[in-house]
C-alpha cells in the first residue's frame, strides 16, 4: 500500500459570482475579475495581466452561453476566484453540454472560417487550461495564470 501525502494550500483570497447564461451578464463576469485582481491582499498585478484573464474568463464564459447552453438564458453558470502566492486560478462550473477541447479545430486566420478564435484566445491568456466534470457532475473549466514572478523561476 501506498500513501502519498500532499499539503493542501490555502488560498490567500476567495470569491464566487453566480450568473445566470445570457450575454448581457458578460458583464458582470468581467468585472468580478477585475475587481478580484485588483483586491488582492499583498500583491498587485498589472493592468496587462488583469486584462488577460478578463478576456480568457469573458472568451470561457461566452463559450459556455453559446455553445453548451445553446443559447438558453435561463442557466446558471458559477464563478469561483482564488489568489495562491504563485497563480491565480478561476474555475467556471456549468451543467451544459461538456466540451472536448480535442474536437476543437484551431481558428484559421485567412478568414475563411470563423470558429476556434475562443479557445484560441483563452489559451494564450492564460498560463493552464484544464476542461473537466467535477465530483457534482458539473462542467468546468478551470483557468491559471502564474505569477510573472514565478513563471520566471520555474523556466530558470
Amino acid at each position: 500500500m501506498v500513501i502519498r501525502v500532499e499539503e493542501v494550500q490555502q488560498p490567500t483570497a476567495r470569491a464566487e459570482l453566480e450568473i445566470q447564461s445570457g450575454l448581457t451578464q458578460l458583464r458582470r463576469a468581467r468585472e468580478f475579475v477585475r475587481a478580484f485582481c485588483r483586491n488582492l491582499p499583498g500583491l498587485r498585478l498589472d493592468e496587462d495581466t488583469t486584462s488577460r484573464v478578463e478576456l480568457a474568463v469573458n472568451e470561457a464564459t461566452s463559450n459556455i452561453m453559446k455553445h453548451a447552453y445553446h443559447g438558453r438564458t435561463d442557466q446558471s453558470i458559477h464563478l469561483e476566484a482564488e489568489a495562491f502566492p504563485d497563480r491565480l486560478l478561476i474555475r467556471l462550473r456549468h451543467l451544459g453540454d461538456p466540451f472536448d477541447p480535442l474536437k476543437t479545430q484551431p481558428p484559421v486566420l485567412d478568414g475563411s472560417r470563423d470558429s476556434g478564435f475562443g479557445v484560441f484566445l483563452i489559451a494564450q491568456s492564460v498560463d493552464r487550461v484544464r476542461y473537466y466534470r467535477d465530483e457534482r457532475g458539473r462542467n468546468c473549466v478551470e483557468l491559471v495564470k502564474v505569477f510573472q514572478s514565478q513563471q520566471t523561476e520555474s523556466e530558470n
